[in-house]
């Protein structure tokens, strides 16, 4: 009864998180939409997109303090009441404002899908198998980054951008009563660990030189997934390679597919084959860096057969990031597993915000439109090449 109560709590807790992810990516296909609908500019555009990420990021601080105060089950249900209010308030958006409130509500109500899950598989599942199941987590719940690819180019077009999002709302309530009635923080008769002083487990934190490398790769891992994956990838397709709408999001999809297979292959490799965070991040994250940088170029001088291979593979290279919430759960007591994890979703979502962002200032609707992309790109190439580097002086760390 145990093992299949935990089961339940996974599909509930997934099926959020395929919700959650799918406001997270779908403005890289809505991009011309709300461009001509909401009648924005390239700044206007990157800020609404990444005004989900800044306010997911910030909702981290006390997002620790939450889950382990109040509990996973009534945190994750509160705050996806509030991403249903924001999808609303975005699809009746009248113009810039009404669609910047409404995505970082948004960000606000998603920000605690993927941290109150892995709190609660904490309780109830084995620490070797905590990087598998978070990384099958993530891959499954990217369904919803494929619903933000092709699907969703093909609803929009078919019932508009508008009535999409009153349907994820509903959709998203339907959830949050599912999380409700399912998810239960820990097993019956568990025994509920003492909690040290929030600013001493900071402290802690602040102390840690890994923590800080860890947060530097985090930033630039999820900040140049995003860039391709999130925001510019569909307009780089477009406007710079040539590409039809529909060949774009296809491109995108194999991205998301590459993702999803590589997440729990990642988990395994690092849980069970290698027993080593280190290694898998290393690896992936190098290879990561060499594809993202094709976007600098060489990527438009490739034969277009071997575009869905570049997109499959970057994706597949993304996939082993999630590996760096294991790690840094490994490098903290588990007193403070959820603060630790938390604050390095921190760096990873601001990564996203200020990438998108930033690369939104750099290009010029006056420029050449493939120089200006080159030069944003440019960005989270030099940035994940640094993080690397440094991350190659982080301790490693083992299933516990």
């Amino acid at each position: 009864m145990l093992r299949d109560r935990k089961w339940h709590i996974f599909a509930v807790l997934t099926g959020m998180y395929v919700v959650a992810y799918f406001y997270r990516v779908s403005a890289a296909v809505l991009a011309g939409d709300l461009r001509a609908d909401l009648d924005l500019s390239t700044q206007q555009l990157g800020n609404i997109s990444s005004a989900l990420f800044y306010a997911f990021a910030f909702a981290q601080l006390p997002l620790g303090p939450l889950l382990d105060r109040i509990g996973p089950r009534r945190t994750i249900f509160v705050l996806s009441l509030v991403t249903a209010a924001g999808a609303l308030l975005f699809a009746f958006a009248g113009g810039y404002l009404g669609a910047w409130v409404g995505r970082a509500l948004i960000g606000v109500g998603t920000s605690c899908v993927l941290m109150g899950s892995l709190k609660v598989y904490t309780a109830w599942f084995e620490p070797r198998q905590f990087a598998t199941l978070s990384g099958l987590q993530v891959a499954l719940g990217n369904t919803g980054n494929l619903l933000a690819t092709a699907p969703l180019a093909w609803l929009a077009a078919t019932i508009g951008w508008r009535h999409t999002f009153v349907a994820a709302a509903g959709l998203t309530g339907l959830f949050a009563l599912a999380v409700l009635i399912v998810v239960r923080d820990a097993p019956a008769g568990s025994v509920r660990s003492s909690r040290p002083p929030l600013l001493a487990g900071w402290g802690r934190l602040a102390r840690t030189p890994s923590f800080w490398l860890l947060g530097l790769l985090a930033f630039f891992w999820y900040g140049s997934y995003m860039a391709v994956q999130g925001l510019w990838g569909g307009p780089y397709l477009v406007e710079v390679l040539g590409c039809q709408r529909e060949s774009a999001a296809f491109l995108l999809l194999l991205t998301a597919v590459g993702f999803i297979l590589g997440c729990p292959l990642a988990g395994r490799l690092s849980d069970r084959i290698l027993v080593s965070r280190k290694k898998v991040l290393a690896a992936g994250q190098l290879g990561l860096l060499l594809t993202l940088a094709l976007f600098l170029g060489p990527l438009e001088r490739l034969p277009a057969p071997l575009l869905p291979l570049v997109f499959f593979l970057f994706g597949l290279f993304v996939s082993t990031g999630p590996v760096l919430y294991a790690q840094v759960k490994e490098l903290f007591p588990g007193e403070l597993a959820a603060t630790a994890m938390t604050s390095i979703n921190f760096f990873v979502v601001v990564g996203a915000a200020l990438t998108q962002q930033l690369m939104g200032y750099v290009m010029s609707e006056n420029a050449v439109a493939a120089d200006a992309f080159h030069r944003a790109f440019a960005f989270p190439t030099v940035g994940l090449g640094l993080a690397w580097i440094g991350y190659l002086f982080c301790s490693d760390t083992r299933p516990r």
